[in-house]
């Protein structure tokens, strides 16, 4: 019986390793060996126990394996999976986080991020009973009915690869979202992954003017942003953040703000950097939770529009274009790799918040 080495979060802020047995794989299912897997911005919170799903759920499904943003080769392929996802054995691939029922409203009317299963890669499920191997945090990975992959070129290294639903997150916040028009200014607040990959999608939207908004500490980050496509860069420690927009938008202000940070203080700020009729997108709020005071004439008056970002959804096809094209070192993003064997010193490295990390990402 072939067995795959997994690291197990048993209990909040514990993981060991272990090992299961690989399963056999049903007819709409597949096997992926894991060639990488990163560390998401919202693995932390998995980790402690502090999810905001583990409210509405009474607790983490302890024990679990994280990890829902990898790229590997599929190891074998049920008949059916193989046609429906135009796949074959040894193929590249990167597989979406959402495990769709396929039969709610939200599955049938596309927005299967809010599947009322709520089934995802890397926490959902625990790995107590069969088929085990629901995270990434693996050698291998179960890839349950439901799923979505997207094929990797042979060239495209596994650092940007395993990105593909975080690129898949930017175009979200900028195409379906913000629903930016081809010329329009984007502000992006917070230079952290999702901030990056809201860059590199502005820029492949076509956008005029990209604003990103960071702290002294994001040097690197904001460097990076340039190298992706932003127009603008500010440390807010040195510059009002509204007077920034407005500088680099010679008084127009913003069409679309894409607030990926989560502070209260970033939140209430947003509709003071947008034009009448502008359009915010919040994703960094999912801090278990918080709350942020919100000056409500502002957005009446302006007739401005609030939209929740949760997740990728269909984005992924572009976003696989996108990484596939290589026109952007997305690897870039990926500044620290360590072996499985040292994931948990890698999620606790990440969760430090070390200037020079921007995202960890583990090899099994």
């Amino acid at each position: 019986m072939r067995t795959s080495r997994c690291l197990v979060v048993t209990e909040p802020e514990r993981m060991e390793m272990r090992e299961y047995p690989i399963p056999s794989i049903g007819p709409r299912e597949m096997l992926l060996k894991v060639e990488m897997v990163s560390i998401c911005g919202s693995d932390p919170k998995k980790y402690q126990g502090t999810a905001m799903w583990a409210v509405e759920w009474g607790g983490m499904p302890f024990p679990f394996i994280l990890g829902h943003e990898m790229v590997g080769f599929l190891d074998d392929v049920g008949a059916e999976a193989g046609r429906l996802h135009n796949v074959k054995s040894g193929d590249r691939v990167v597989v979406e986080p959402y495990i769709a029922c396929g039969r709610c409203r939200y599955c049938g009317s596309g927005n299967y991020q809010l599947c009322v299963s709520r089934h995802t890669y890397g926490f959902s499920k625990s790995c107590a009973t069969p088929p085990h191997l629901w995270g990434g945090n693996a050698e291998y990975l179960f890839i349950a009915d439901g799923s979505k992959v997207h094929k990797i070129a042979p060239g495209v290294p596994a650092e940007a690869a395993c990105l593909l639903s975080v690129i898949g997150n930017g175009v979200r916040w900028i195409k379906t979202r913000g629903e930016l028009s081809f010329g329009e200014t984007v502000a992006i607040l917070g230079p952290g992954a999702q901030g990056l990959a809201t860059v590199i999608a502005a820029r492949q939207a076509g956008a005029e003017r990209i604003i990103v908004l960071g702290l002294r500490r994001d040097t690197i980050r904001l460097d990076l942003a340039r190298e992706f496509g932003a127009t603008h860069t500010a440390i807010v420690e040195d510059t009002s953040q509204v007077e920034a927009v407005r500088d680099a938008t010679d008084g127009e202000m913003a069409d679309v703000v894409v607030e990926c940070t989560g502070a209260a203080a970033s939140i209430a700020l947003a509709p003071e950097l947008l034009r009448p009729l502008g359009r915010c997108v919040l994703v960094g709020s999912m801090g278990g939770g918080k709350t942020a005071a919100m000056a409500t004439d502002r957005w009446t008056l302006r007739e401005l529009t609030i939209r929740g970002g949760l997740g990728q959804a269909w984005n992924c096809e572009d976003a696989a274009r996108i990484i596939n094209s290589r026109r952007f070192a997305v690897e870039k993003m990926i500044t620290h790799r360590l072996p499985l064997e040292q994931g948990e010193e890698g999620i606790r490295f990440f969760m430090a918040g070390h200037p020079e990390c921007i995202r960890v990402a583990l090899r099994p």
